[in-house]
Formats: C-alpha cells, sequence, structure tokens
C-alpha cells in the first residue's frame, strides 16, 4: 500500500512541504486541519501532527491542498 501512495504522489506531485518567508508559512499537501487558534494551529499529515505557535496566527489562505499561515510564528514542533 505504501508503494502505491509514493507511486501516486510521485504521479501527481503530492510531496509534503512547509516554506517559511516574509513572515508566513505556506504548507502544501497536508492532510487535515485538526485545531486552529490565534496562538495554536495544529495540521495533519499521514501520521504526523504538526503544532504552529505564535501569537496573532491567521489563516490567510486556504486551499484544497495548500494553506497560509501568517502572525508571528515562534515556534514548530510535531509528534
Amino acid at each position: 500500500m505504501k508503494l502505491i501512495r509514493m507511486v501516486d504522489d510521485y504521479i501527481n506531485d503530492k510531496k509534503y512541504s512547509m516554506i517559511y518567508k516574509d513572515n508566513g508559512l505556506d504548507i502544501i499537501n497536508y492532510t487535515k486541519i485538526i485545531d486552529f487558534s490565534s496562538s495554536l494551529i495544529s495540521i495533519k499529515y499521514d501520521d504526523k501532527i504538526y503544532y504552529i505557535e505564535g501569537n496573532n496566527l491567521v489563516i490567510s489562505k486556504m486551499m484544497d491542498d495548500e494553506i497560509l499561515i501568517t502572525g508571528n510564528i515562534t515556534s514548530i514542533t510535531f509528534s
């Protein structure tokens, strides 16, 4: 099953990525938004959960497979 997903990701360019620039965090090909507030946004990809912490966090752009988070981001952790 994992091989099929890897081939599908390659063909359809479904690679997960986080790009931080200009005080914004662009997340591409995430699975799900778990929770969000002005101080914490939780994003799921596969079996990992990413925690974006900060102040005045805002989801500035949201599309089917992409999200842009702006604000004062202080840390990014995962579990």
